[in-house]
């Protein structure tokens, strides 16, 4: 298979999308939701689990207004909502600071307090794991016998594996991790 340069074409979502869909506020500034943030997402949480051939067709098709009928019950039903948790995901440490000349800030207004750092990080392993939800529910419906040759350039990620709950066991320098 050849590679396709993908970054040529804009993300399967946008910002707007990303609010409408994950956030809870629906008055949040999209200007936070760069598509530089979005394409980050893309190719750090789908790409690989979609397979690169099949996540290659959907960004061309998407971008070209082509999307098999498919592709598009795909899209509309699963994949924009996976794609939109994760971006919120990949957005977090954006929003929560800010770098300017003189370092990294923590973005607060006037009528809000700062969270600990502790109740930031369990924050984002909550919307990491919803996002793993929305992904293996996808995931799960693309491996269904029944929806699965609809989709002939998807590969399966790791045959018989879960995103979530990975049972699978590591050895790395003499320590097993379960």
């Amino acid at each position: 298979m050849a590679y396709t340069n993908i970054n040529q074409y804009n993300p399967l979502v946008n910002a707007n999308s990303v609010v409408l869909i994950s956030m809870v506020s629906q008055q949040f500034d999209t200007n936070l939701l760069t598509s530089s943030v979005i394409k980050l997402a893309e190719i750090t949480h789908i790409e690989k689990p979609l397979s690169r051939e099949f996540y290659e067709e959907l960004v061309i098709q998407y971008n070209t207004a082509s999307l098999t009928a498919a592709n598009s019950t795909l899209y509309d039903d699963y994949l924009e909502r996976v794609l939109c948790w994760f971006v919120k995901l990949e957005a977090m440490n954006e929003i929560h600071n800010n770098v300017t000349s003189s370092g990294v800030m923590t973005n607060i207004d006037d009528y809000s307090t700062k969270v600990s750092p502790a109740e930031f990080a369990l924050m984002k392993n909550d919307v990491e794991r919803k996002a793993n939800l929305f992904l293996q529910d996808m995931l799960d419906f693309l491996n269904d016998s029944v929806v699965i040759n609809n989709y002939p350039t998807y590969k399966k990620y790791g045959v018989g594996s879960s995103i979530i709950n990975d049972d699978s066991t590591n050895k790395k320098g003499g320590v097993i991790f379960y």
